[in-house]
């Protein structure tokens, strides 16, 4: 067969569709697999097939691909393997470099490489900064033995001119003495040699050779596709560069070992344009594939932004393998579900474990997002090992293997396991144990189903006062906000713990995306990310750094080296930023201090100080609360010590301290609401900033809205309004029906957001009021995009028949926290036997969580209001039962507390599945984790605030 080049002769792929996989020489059961021994027999086996690979350039997606089969690749490697001894002083102990910007150059000097007898290493993407590149490139020439390099004349610039390299542009190779260099000798390699090496990072920052060897890739291979069920015919789908060795053994070698196409797509056309990933599925008729795991929302956000006019056909779609980070189970239970619409058949996103010491992925889940809704995890599980490999989980004190469920070290063995860092014994040694089993470096558990769950890296948890939180849901959490001054995907968090401290510090770095100059943007970035984080671990960052962009440098799967940013932070290379980052913040703060004034002023300034432990002089008017140390567990404790300070004689909202938390601001506000008649406004605002459809959230049977305070904190584009009911300041009378409760909040809705559309939830008997006020307001001819119902049934007669305010008491002190679920049963028939309501207070607070108490300022009279509106609420829904139907629901399903339902799938199924007969098009059941008393606590606010943000996405508000 003549050489194929694709650059000058293209074939286009008829209509987008692979041609037939049907063999014109021999099929592939003529040539056993278990014969094939290396690469180059599993290339010369697959080049007896008509299959091969499609490669779209920059710009051509999804129309103009073009073609290469395998026999193609085989001339056109054979030819330019020919060229390599050209090169004066090459050997076959010479390792190449291949340095390409197009996964056909890589792949195709590959196999020449590998035709050749030569041992390819594959380079990886330079970074930008010249001092840090050439230290790579040095690094390189050492460790890989003075290579010979090849890359294409356009790059020959990245190399920065460093002279000790042997580089080589392949147009150079073209023509030796006049003449084409004649056909070399085959060389055949066994099994045990190395193949291949692959870079990756070691810790301290530089690069790491693994030697990948021809057996190991062949077993890898076909464990991939034992465990996958992948087969001669199915379609493969890659965006990701060569150097990643997903590219190579998830994609490239797996697709070839099957005698199955491959389709090659540039980078910069799935991230430019996430859609033409599902294009392509689609005209390809693709049944396998891979993509990082923030590629995922990139999809998704796609697919929602473009609504149902998009169409594609996924029907062929089994296996879409997504690794490189944990994967959020709500984004894949989201993307499974708009896949759903364009004919998925099945849990297509496959969640897998793996590094380039084990060819890429080794373990995946293949039932993803099913298993993991039904555990209610936040992040997937990563399911079991393929064929040849073992993996086990040893004691985190290191005295021998874990328990089923118990976390420690993950560790593995087996054929698919490299043997040794080339040129780095000690790196080698270092990374496996006195028995054989490779250190990993990750946490995890193996769960009773014998299913990998990761709990983080060894040193990607942050230790705060005993506490453990991942360095993965700080940062999700920080991206989730949306911060104008934060460039996405730039953030890194990370521990750190100073000479004799007894706890560990929280390191955020992010990317400013805002002008250096610009001191109230940095100011007021700085603030949104302390805010965001002090509502996760309950307190804010211990060091906070903006870093231009070109230090937090990407992997090829968009990943940044947690590593190497805390390494860099501990050497004190970013010092001299942080420096002047504090300065410029201290010039904001004496450009905007100011001295307490007023005597609310300085009345709030003294309790300040009192409660964060701090000098009235620190506390500037224009100070933010939560830049001063404020947060999400004393916010409700500096509420209470205002009331009593000041002797408010109505209670003090709490958005007084959320909208506008700078003291003055807060003062100001205080004064005015003491100098006003009380008047009822149900509305509260819990975040006033953004554009996005305002969301109104309806309290819970307690009437109050605190619950809301740490979802509101998850919006920073979109206004958030907590609604709340009558009766909580002085001779406020009670509400004495629903509807009447359903009207007032209508009217009030509309006064603050006079036209729709509007997005309306309910938390419990909340998802009561929320179905009436979204049928008010449809039948003013408004539209109702989004109404939720928090873990509530529609039918609730049976809940409260024979209830009194005892129980209304017990119920609410349950959902307080102040007693857990079984005390609330055990002390049930001695409340009631009690003479008076003051025995009962009396007797709740003295058993009851005191902490807790003093947290939420519950006192006895507190208590008995909270349970007098509670009761009131109970009277009015005794005899109700919902009519009519509203355009949609969404349904958010905890675990009921044990009286309610027969776990979760009952929960679901017979009692929150009963809203179906409520919606005129559909309602949609979102599983969240943890119990309906604390779905929205904060240890589980970021997983439910990424699906209740998800669902609301797709009802497009």
């Amino acid at each position: 067969m003549a050489p194929h080049k694709l650059e000058d002769s293209p074939e286009p792929v008829p209509d987008l569709v692979p041609v037939s996989h049907k063999a014109t020489k021999i099929s592939i059961d003529d040539s056993p697999a278990d014969l094939v021994q290396n690469l180059s027999q599993l290339l010369a086996r697959a080049a007896a097939t008509d299959a091969g690979l499609v490669y779209y350039t920059p710009g051509t997606v999804p129309h103009i691909p073009l073609r290469l089969s395998y026999a193609q690749l085989l001339e056109e490697a054979k030819k330019k393997s020919r060229l390599l001894h050209s090169i004066n002083g090459i050997s076959q102990q010479s390792i190449i470099l291949l340095h390409f910007d197009s996964q056909y150059e890589n792949i195709v000097w590959f196999w020449a490489c590998t035709l050749g007898g030569f041992l390819p290493a594959i380079s990886t993407p330079f970074v930008a900064d010249p001092v840090q590149r050439k230290k790579h490139l040095l690094h390189l020439q050492t460790l890989l033995n003075q290579p010979v390099v090849l890359t294409t004349t356009n790059l020959i610039p990245e190399f920065l001119g460093v002279e000790e390299l042997s580089l080589h542009a392949v147009e150079s190779l073209a023509v030796v003495n006049g003449h084409d260099v004649a056909e070399s000798s085959a060389v055949v390699k066994s099994k045990d040699e190395t193949a291949v090496l692959m870079l990756t990072s070691g810790s301290t920052g530089n690069a790491k050779a693994v030697p990948l060897r021809h057996g190991q890739l062949l077993a890898a291979v076909q464990g991939k596709s034992e465990h996958h069920g992948t087969k001669n015919g199915d379609v493969f789908l890659n965006w990701i560069g060569l150097d990643h060795v997903a590219s190579l053994t998830e994609i490239h070698l797996h697709a070839m070992s099957l005698s199955s196409d491959q389709v090659h797509v540039p980078a910069s056309e799935m991230l430019q344009d996430p859609l033409n990933f599902v294009r392509l599925l689609d005209a390809h008729k693709v049944v396998y594939t891979f993509a990082p795991n923030f590629f995922l929302t990139k999809v998704l956000d796609g697919l929602i932004s473009a609504g149902p006019s998009f169409n594609a056909d996924l029907s062929h779609l089994r296996a879409f393998i997504s690794g490189g980070e944990s994967n959020v189970v709500a984004t894949c239970d989201a993307l499974t579900k708009e896949f759903g619409r364009f004919g998925l058949q099945d849990e297509a996103i496959r969640p897998g474990f793996g590094m380039t010491e084990t060819c890429a992925g080794s373990i995946y889940s293949k039932a993803c997002p099913s298993s993991d809704l039904a555990r209610s995890l936040e992040f997937a599980n990563l399911g079991t090992c393929i064929p040849g490999l073992e993996m086990r989980i040893m004691k985190l004190d290191e005295t021998g293997p874990a328990k089923s469920g118990e976390a420690g070290h993950l560790q593995v063995f087996g054929p698919v396991l490299f043997d040794h860092y080339f040129n780095n014994p000690e790196a080698t040694q270092a990374a496996f144990t006195e028995d054989g089993w490779f250190a990993t470096g990750d946490l995890a558990y193996i769960d009773d189903r014998g299913s990998l769950n990761l709990t983080g890296r060894s040193k990607d948890t942050i230790i705060v006062n005993g506490v453990k939180w991942s360095s993965t849901e700080i940062e999700t959490a920080i991206e989730e906000e949306g911060i104008s001054g934060v460039v996405p995907s730039f953030t890194v968090a990370f521990p750190h713990r100073a000479p004799n401290s007894a706890t560990e510090d929280i390191c955020v770095v992010y990317s400013p995306n805002y002008p250096a100059e610009d001191d109230a943007l940095r100011f007021e970035t700085a603030t949104a990310i302390s805010k965001t984080v002090s509502h996760i671990c309950g307190k804010k960052p211990d060091y906070l750094i903006p870093l231009p962009i070109q230090l937090l440098e990407k992997s090829s799967l968009g990943k940044i080296s947690r590593t190497k940013v805390r390494a860099a932070f501990e050497k004190g290379e970013y010092d001299a930023l942080q420096a002047e980052d504090a300065a410029a913040l201290e010039r904001h703060r004496a450009s905007i201090w100011q001295e307490a004034q007023t005597e609310t002023e300085k009345a709030v300034q003294d309790v300040l100080a009192g409660l964060l432990n701090i000098t009235g002089e620190q506390i500037s008017m224009k100070a933010s609360i939560f830049e001063l140390g404020v947060d999400s567990f004393n916010l409700i404790t500096l509420k209470s010590l205002l009331q009593k300070t000041l002797n408010a004689p109505v209670d003090i909202p709490i958005s007084i301290l959320l909208t506008e938390p700078t003291v003055a601001a807060i003062s100001a506000a205080i004064d005015s609401l003491l100098s006003k008649p009380i008047v009822y406004d149900p509305i509260v605002p819990l975040q006033r900033q953004g554009s996005k459809t305002p969301l109104f959230c309806i309290h819970p049977g307690s009437g109050d809205i605190l619950v809301f305070i740490a979802l509101a904190a998850h919006f920073s584009t979109r206004p958030v309004y907590a609604i709340r009911t009558r009766g909580y300041n002085p001779n406020e009378r009670l509400f004495t029906s629903i509807k009447e409760t359903a009207d007032t909040y209508a009217e009030h809705i509309r006064k603050t957001q006079p036209e729709g559309p509007y997005a309306i939830a309910g938390y419990s008997l909340g998802s009561t009021l929320a179905y009436e006020v979204g049928k008010v307001l449809e039948a003013q001819g408004q539209e109702v995009k989004f109404l939720a119902s928090i873990d509530y049934p529609p039918h609730i007669r049976r809940y409260i028949k024979g209830l009194d305010w005892v129980d209304v008491l017990l119920h609410i002190a349950f959902f307080l926290e102040l007693i857990d679920e079984p005390t609330m049963v055990d002390i049930t028939p001695k409340l009631h036997a009690m003479g008076t309501r003051a025995e009962a207070l009396a007797y709740i607070l003295e058993i009851g969580d005191k902490e807790r108490a003093v947290a939420l300022a519950i006192d006895d009279a507190k208590l008995e209001l909270i349970s007098d509106i509670a009761e009131n609420f109970r009277v009015n829904v005794e005899e109700y039962e919902p009519i009519g139907k509203v355009e949609n629901l969404d349904v958010f399903v905890a675990d009921p507390p044990t009286y309610a339902a027969d776990g979760r799938k009952d929960w679901r199924e017979n009692k929150l599945g009963k809203w179906t007969d409520f919606s005129r098009t559909e309602t949609v059941f979102w599983d969240c984790p943890g119990i309906h008393a604390k779905m929205l606590n904060t240890q589980h606010m970021a997983d439910f605030a990424r699906i209740f943000k998800r669902a609301m996405k797709r009802r497009g508000v």
